[in-house]
């Protein structure tokens, strides 16, 4: 049996929020400045793109993940509720764990860094103060499975000058098959800011975490969840296991989750309309 496996069955599951239902209150001022808090929520409630950062972050679970399946998110976990002993990094800035059914699927949760940059399309090479690895470098040594830094962006937009022509294609049926459409004028920066900031975070992160770029927004609208033309997949990196993972920071793990539930966010793998047996 391969050791590094770890399921727990819970008993306690947070409420299911539906598509475009109101699932956290952040306060005005969080929102305005952008905090970091704001950023990480925008991140974990934009479904779609939080899928494929998953997808991203773990490529080889992804495609199996049944039906019943999904990933509950808790963001800001003091460490010390999961590391009694640890005082650095002070908090998990975002702690996802799979689950499948009623069993928690321990062994693939992620501790996610999380570091927000706020460029400008005149200042589009500016970076967060820290890159968030020391802070990962130190997830890895408690023993998480798995450890990746998110860099989430946000910016104003590109003045109608600076945008350039993008592609653009209709689908046309349920097997994928499009048609692509006459090219339209699109501002890039989001896309380009992404590029940078990947390609900066593979530059000088250690190969065995995982690494994350998303773009979350523009506007106030975009990261309180109001209506959007769309989303830009994000670039990543996937992470690989950890062989110091912890077998008793992952029974503190399910604790947490057992005695505190309701903190956590449910991101289905499939929307409840598609889920049924295997």
């Amino acid at each position: 049996m391969d050791q590094r496996k770890f399921r727990y069955r819970s008993t306690n599951r947070p409420r299911a929020f539906s598509s475009g239902e109101p699932a956290f209150y952040v306060a005005k001022k969080l929102v305005d400045s952008r905090h970091e808090i704001a950023a990480t929520i925008a991140f974990i409630t934009g479904r779609e793109r939080f899928g494929q950062a998953y997808r991203g972050l773990q490529p080889d679970y992804f495609h199996r993940m049944s039906r019943k399946s999904g990933v509950y998110c808790r963001p800001l976990v003091p460490t010390k509720r999961l590391a009694p002993d640890a005082s650095f990094p002070g908090d998990v800035d975002l702690l996802i764990v799979p689950y499948d059914g009623d069993e928690l699927v321990l062994h693939r949760t992620i501790a996610l860094e999380i570091k927000v940059v706020r460029a400008t399309f005149r200042k589009q090479g500016k970076s967060p103060n820290e890159f968030g690895f020391s802070q990962a470098a130190a997830l890895m040594k408690l023993g998480f499975p798995y450890v990746a830094v998110a860099h989430l962006i946000v910016s104003d937009k590109s003045p109608r000058s600076a945008w350039r022509p993008m592609g653009v294609a209709r689908v046309l049926d349920r097997h994928g098959r499009v048609e692509l459409l006459n090219p339209v004028e699109a501002d890039w920066l989001p896309i380009d800011l992404m590029l940078r900031s990947i390609g900066r975070l593979n530059a000088a992160a250690p190969p065995s975490i995982g690494l994350v770029a998303c773009y979350v927004g523009s506007s106030i609208d975009d990261l309180t969840g109001s209506p959007r033309s769309g989303w830009l997949c994000p670039d990543c990196r996937a992470a690989t296991w950890n062989p110091l993972q912890s077998r008793a920071l992952l029974r503190r793990v399910a604790e947490l989750f057992e005695s505190d539930s309701s903190s956590f966010f449910d991101n289905p793998r499939y929307d409840a309309a598609k889920r049924g047996s295997d």
